[in-house]
């Protein structure tokens, strides 16, 4: 690993740029419970205010700031002034990370960055010396970046130089978890590592007996951690203790994320017959002559009972877990919803407590009451009662009309800054919701015309694919959710980032 000295002048810039400090998302969903929430609010309609496209560039719009030298404008026919080819490639599940003002973010070619938040300056660089394929942790003081083969390194927010490093037994594709003084880091050997964030002395290790690639959660007392064994552990966060196990349904946890909440871990696996089940499931609805009926029919299906084709507790995928037992008293109707090798990637917590997902359905309140690629019906955003599993509706007596709709092979992440309800993936886009009006907004598409679409969201880079940068390498799969800061929202694109902002 080499260290890039930052020059004066990017430390004269980092310098100016937490002057005005924005709310921090300091790890991957920015808690360690992975809620994705947060009460900063950036609300519709949305601008472009710069895209980091890596160290030697960043537009910056000058609808924002006369000073800046770019037009960031969306119009129909016109793509920003980007170059012909992307410089750094961003693994598609990496989120960038924020705090004190500064944004972090590793990229596959090997480099960790701070880039400011108020203008999109690279403040200083780091070389890794391998691919960054995992979302940063990071106070006011530092930042830790992880490598996929197990090298981890502290370094000082301001400055970029490395106050310790560590190196884990085997790769590592897990985010870290920053909690109370200590990160925690888990390898695709099993081991799970527990290091003091001030020192990077190894206060304790526990060895798993299957490889950890899902995203560890936490309250303050236990760590969770799902293997690839299909169980999840719970381990004291003090002493790495296992305090209790227990085994879910499922393939594997890639992709996916638990989230703590209303003493719940709710956990999301990849269902085991994943590749070509768009069309599976109708049948089920198809009988259902009501709401009740439907969840009644659907839970059926998931015990692999009924008349139904494919009925199988195989396509278990979704559990709420007692956080101190790891016990679970119901099961979610929750059918199955990607088709292509995909996970649903987690639940979303709202401004109002509600833990929400997608539902496909015959019943839709919010989305729309369109049928949708991969299935005869709708797929639906409900919340999941904590008490019973049941859907709860959102019904504001008006559908969002959201587009581009839900597809059984290109859901959304969640995350939630207020009243806003923020959904991305990174072929379609990203979308918001305002929960209590239902109003939707098509915020950002990355290309215009794409797919035999018209795809005309509020910002939009690229007119067609055509016009799309040569990738430096190809993009890691996954899906990471909006960033929402006190102005600013952040989004992981193939070749940068980009934030968007409120437009007066």
């Amino acid at each position: 690993m080499k260290y890039l000295s930052a020059t004066a002048l990017c430390l004269l810039t980092a310098v100016l740029s937490v002057a005005q400090p924005l709310s921090d998302w300091p790890q991957w969903q920015r808690d360690p419970a992975r809620t994705g929430r947060t009460t900063a609010s950036v609300a519709p309609p949305f601008r472009a205010r710069w895209f980091w496209l890596g160290p030697e560039l960043t537009l910056r719009n000058n609808a924002v700031n006369a000073a800046w030298p770019d037009n960031l404008e969306t119009s129909d026919g016109y793509s920003f002034p980007v170059p012909e080819a992307y410089t750094v490639t961003l693994a598609k599940g990496v989120q960038p990370v924020a705090a004190s003002g500064r944004i972090y973010i590793g990229d596959m070619q090997g480099y960790a960055y701070a880039i400011a938040a108020t203008d999109g300056a690279t403040l200083w660089s780091y070389n890794m010396g391998d691919a960054v394929i995992t979302t940063a942790c990071a106070d006011a003081l530092r930042v830790l970046f992880v490598d996929v083969f197990g090298d981890a390194v502290a370094l000082d927010a301001s400055t970029g130089q490395p106050q310790w490093t560590f190196t884990a037994d085997r790769s590592i594709t897990t985010a870290p978890l920053l909690l109370a003084g200590r990160v925690f880091l888990a390898d695709h050997g099993g081991t799970v590592y527990c290091i003091n964030w001030q020192t990077g002395t190894v206060i304790w290790t526990v060895h798993l007996p299957a490889p950890v690639q899902g995203q560890l959660a936490s309250t303050s007392e236990r760590l969770f951690v799902p293997s690839e064994n299909m169980t999840i552990y719970a381990l004291d966060v003090s002493s790495g203790d296992l305090l209790v196990e227990n085994s879910v349904t499922g393939q594997s946890f890639r992709m996916t994320h638990p989230v703590v909440f209303q003493n719940k871990l709710w956990v999301t696996t990849c269902q085991i017959p994943a590749v070509g089940s768009e069309d599976v499931f109708d049948d089920v609805l198809d009988q259902a002559d009501s709401f009740e009926e439907e969840e009644a029919l659907t839970r059926a299906f998931l015990r692999g009972e009924g008349n139904f084709s494919a009925a199988s507790s195989d396509w278990q995928h979704l559990f709420a877990l007692d956080t101190a037992t790891l016990d679970t008293t119901f099961l979610i109707p929750n059918g199955p919803i990607e088709g292509v090798g995909y996970p649903l990637a987690g639940a979303g917590i709202t401004h109002d407590d509600k833990v929400v997902t997608w539902f496909r359905t015959r019943f839709p309140t919010l989305t729309h009451d369109n049928p949708c690629f991969g299935t005869d019906y709708s797929i639906d955003i409900a919340a999941i009662n904590p008490q019973n599993g049941n859907r709860i509706r959102i019904d504001n007596g008006v559908f969002s009309g959201m587009f581009p709709g839900p597809e059984t092979d290109n859901l959304y992440i969640f995350s939630s800054g207020g009243e806003y309800l923020w959904y991305r993936q990174n072929f379609r886009g990203t979308q918001v919701i305002h929960l209590p009006s239902s109003q939707h907004t098509f915020a950002v598409a990355s290309v215009r015309y794409r797919d035999g679409g018209q795809f005309f969201a509020h910002v939009v880079p690229y007119n067609t694919s055509a016009e799309v940068p040569a990738a430096a390498q190809r993009s890691l799969e996954g899906k990471a959710a909006a960033v929402i800061l006190d102005n600013i929202v952040l989004l992981t694109e193939t070749g940068g980032i980009l934030a968007i902002e409120h437009k007066n």
